[in-house]
């Protein structure tokens, strides 16, 4: 039985790793549910059903921007970038809506029909939290 070149494997793992390292450098991901996508200033890339929504992005265990105003009957977009594979939710404090987990490159939309504040949080994470105003 022959054992490989312990220093070619090394080298080989070490080309994959840089590979993967540039498109995880990147930031960016794309929903498997859109047929084409946006990029935004975050260099995360949007499904096109967020298309002209105003898009939460869930990056480095924040959500960002922490604060989104709407006018009532608006949707938002969530979309999960976390370059380290992190699953993420976006549950409303008040139970009035739930995401489910979000892996990365997955998105999650949700209508606003009222005015008023909705604070949501990660229910993975509880640090992260953050409020959709809807004027």
């Amino acid at each position: 039985m022959t054992m490989s070149n312990p220093v070619r494997a090394i080298a080989r793992s070490g080309a994959v790793l840089a590979l993967v390292a540039g498109a995880v450098a990147s930031g960016s991901c794309v929903s498997e549910r859109s047929t084409s996508a946006s990029t935004d200033t975050t260099g995360c890339v949007t499904p096109s059903s967020a298309a002209g929504l105003p898009v939460v992005f869930i990056r480095k265990f924040a959500f960002v921007p922490v604060t989104v105003h709407v006018s009532a009957g608006q949707s938002v977009a969530w979309v999960n970038c976390e370059p380290d594979g992190t699953p993420h939710t976006a549950t409303a404090d008040d139970a009035s809506f739930n995401s489910g987990i979000l892996n990365p490159t997955d998105s999650f939309i949700r209508s606003f029909p009222a005015a008023g504040t909705k604070t949501y949080h990660c229910e993975l994470h509880p640090g992260m939290k953050a409020t959709v105003i809807v004027d």
